[in-house]
């Protein structure tokens, strides 16, 4: 087992293993950023010493008796923990690597500082919750990477677990070992100002002697503003110093005077504001966000000593969302309208907001609308976009190059959209162009398969015998409808497909919570490869209900409470009628059970279950039949959906198979339940519930 790693060793790939501080710090070793050498005893070191003194179980236990509400029992279970580690030899072999990894570092000084597995994070930033050591010799070098592990476990780290939601989650920790920088001036940055949040300033602020002065708020230091372009400095605020923390040549720290004229004096010259300004900037480009930063400058020569995101800062509003202005949103709001929407698709459970964002920008020319909601998800166009589609539909599957060119470019397509995933996938530094261009790609098989849908084919179908190449060609339409379907679901919606990987990929990369990055729209998405990220508000607002919608090839969007105005106005629309009446794709006459399947994001995982316990001679009642339930179609006495035309996939697999299938009914599946009565007239496209 792996116990000890070199900074050189390591990148922002292995905070499992090194601890977000660990990670960063091999991150930037590697991106040849000046950072004092070190090593990090990784959690694997930590994980095996719990294990051989046999402290798992009575960790567990001790932690689960905490009642988060009372602050004694947090209190009281940190003691016995921290007592049980500290009390206990570490093994020899990890004894061993540690000294002999001080050992190679050629110097009588260093920092110890905890590195939590779920450590500086943009959502868990565990900022001063674990301990940090300085000036530590040889001496009290493994006891104090024991109070490093303990740290885990005192009562502010107990109590951020809870707070953060992290209780449940498994945190280990790593421990930092770096060379000390006896730093004659230290401080921190910020590469984004965090008060103003203009993103075209940083921030330095400058002190006397170590920085753990400036962190912990004991002295106030001066402060330095940077315009990044043109790079300048903008203001100037020096601090008066009367006492500073230098390292004890005995070990430890001591506060020393600092008496004037040198007190009052401005910590950095102009010339060393602009050389740390552009090391600064060059940490934020190479992330690709914004940075907390804390330096050290020793010898002539700055240091980087710790980079973690910065997790306070919001985003700046784009024309995704709406803004916060109530005249400016009421705008919007009042520019679609609800009065000519023809609805598309329906599915069960809520829809993240990317995949609504993917597919209005998909529909953006027929004026798309996606609604969701936490528990459904609705789509729609305008009703003269439809005809407008019907008879640019009619012209192009009049002509057999149709199905060729189709074929060729959906394989296109596909492919390519493969390959880019697989390039961001494996890329250890992110490039917001390949995203950018895995989106288009996305959004481009949105655009070719539309053009299978209803609204583009159901007329030719219906003139097909006036056609002959459609005759002709008909059976090759269905194959590639048909793989059309499966290849949408492999690239766009079941889980696991290649548009959540690459999205997960960029929440990992980026320490993103991923139920968050979901409800980014893609724009904002490749925002995030830039340092611009959605305020927490406006992702929560998302989760529980939001309209996407274009209008003159523009995109919009409504969240939140105001979302409501328009959802609940459509949702009436199109529940009020009671009678289901839809299209004939297969003609006959059924009465049957029904078996009701809602297909979403949400249940896919289960599907398979649903679709075994239906069975055979029941009506299947759906919002559209796609590859994947393939075998309840096969057990179907009849279909009905909400959703589709004459060449969808119940249509072609409806004759195929010679049962009865009415599509286009609206609301199937909310108004008939599972297992009730009903009868299928599929001559006249009716269907009524008998029971």
């Amino acid at each position: 087992m792996e116990l000890v790693r070199n900074f050189t060793q390591l990148n922002k790939h292995n905070a499992d293993i090194a601890g977000g501080k660990g990670a960063s710090l091999g991150e930037m070793t590697q991106a040849g950023i000046p950072v004092p050498p070190g090593f990090v005893v990784l959690s694997n070191a930590f994980e095996r010493f719990i294990q051989e003194t046999n402290l798992f179980e009575e960790i567990d236990g001790t932690l689960d008796a905490v009642n988060h509400n009372e602050v004694h029992t947090a209190e009281a279970a940190s003691e016995k923990i921290k007592g049980l580690i500290l009390s206990r030899e570490m093994p020899k072999d990890i004894q061993i690597e540690i000294e002999s990894s001080f050992s190679k570092l050629n110097t009588k000084y260093v920092a110890v500082r905890s590195s939590a597995t779920a450590e500086d994070g943009k959502d868990h930033a565990w900022a001063g919750q674990l301990d940090s050591y300085l000036n530590i010799t040889s001496v009290n070098l493994l006891d104090k990477v024991k109070h490093c592990w303990a740290s885990l476990f005192t009562p502010r780290a107990i109590f951020y677990r809870y707070e953060k939601g992290l209780h449940n989650t498994k945190i280990s920790v790593a421990v930092v070992v770096q060379k000390m920088v006896d730093s004659e001036i230290s401080g921190i940055a910020f590469s984004v100002h965090p008060v103003t949040e203009d993103r075209n300033q940083l921030i330095i602020e400058a002190g006397f002697g170590l920085g753990e002065a400036i962190v912990s708020g004991q002295i106030t230091p001066d402060s330095y503003v940077v315009e990044k372009e043109p790079r300048r400095i903008l203001d100037i605020n020096v601090g008066t110093q009367t006492e500073a923390l230098y390292k004890n040549p005995e070990g430890g720290n001591t506060w020393k005077n600092v008496s004037e004229p040198k007190a009052s004096s401005q910590v950095l010259t102009e010339e060393q504001i602009l050389e740390l300004s552009e090391m600064i900037l060059n940490i934020e480009r190479h992330y690709g966000f914004p940075c907390d930063i804390e330096w050290a400058y020793e010898g002539g020569r700055f240091y980087i000593v710790q980079s973690r995101p910065i997790t306070t800062l919001k985003v700046v509003e784009n024309d995704y969302v709406a803004k916060e202005n109530p005249v400016e949103e009421s705008k919007k709001v009042e520019s679609l309208d609800i009065s000519n929407l023809i609805r598309l698709f329906q599915f069960n459970g809520h829809m993240p907001y990317v995949y609504s964002d993917r597919f209005v920008n998909s529909y953006k020319d027929l004026d798309g609308v996606a609604i969701g909601d936490s528990s459904f998800w609705i789509s729609y166009m305008t009703d003269e976009k439809r005809r407008i589609a019907m008879k640019g539909g009619l012209d192009l599957y009049s002509h057999i190059s149709t199905y060729e060119k189709l074929k060729k470019d959906y394989k296109f397509v596909f492919n390519k959209g493969v390959e880019l995933k697989d390039k961001i996938i494996n890329s250890k530094n992110l490039d917001a162009k390949d995203i950018r261009a895995f989106f288009d790609t996305c959004t481009e098989y949105g655009v070719l398969y539309r053009l299978t849908e209803f609204f583009y084919t159901d007329l030719a179908f219906e003139k097909k015998e006036d056609c002959q190449e459609i005759v002709e060609n008909f059976k090759t339409f269905e194959e590639l409808k048909l793989d059309g379907r499966k290849k949408l679901n492999e690239m766009l919606l079941i889980p696991n497909s290649i548009f959540e990987q690459v999205i997960v990929k960029i929440a990992s990369d980026r320490c993103i919570d991923h139920s968050d990055i979901f409800h980014y729209s893609m724009a904002e998405i490749v925002d995030i490869i830039n340092g611009k990220y959605v305020a927490k508000d406006v992702i929560d607002s998302r989760k529980v209900s939001y309209i996407i919608y274009s209008k003159n090839n523009e995109i919009f969007s409504v969240i939140g409470s105001k979302a409501k105005i328009i959802m609940d106005d459509l949702y009436l629309r199109t529940h009020s009628s009671k009678e289901l009446k839809g299209q004939t794709a297969s003609k006959g006459f059924v009465r049957g059970k029904a078996k009701v399947i809602k297909v979403g994001i949400s249940n896919y995982g289960n599907l398979s279950e649903v679709v075994d316990s239906m069975e055979m001679g029941q009506v299947l009642v759906a919002e559209t039949t796609e590859p994947s339930i393939i075998s309840a179609c096969k057990k179907a006495s009849a279909i009905v959906t909400n959703q589709g035309g004459m060449m969808s996939h119940a249509a072609i697999v409806a004759r195929e198979m010679k049962i009865p299938c009415v599509v286009g009914t609206g609301n199937a599946t909310e108004l008939i339940n599972d297992g009730d009565m009903i009868e299928v007239d599929a001559d006249r496209g009716i269907v009524k519930i008998i029971n």
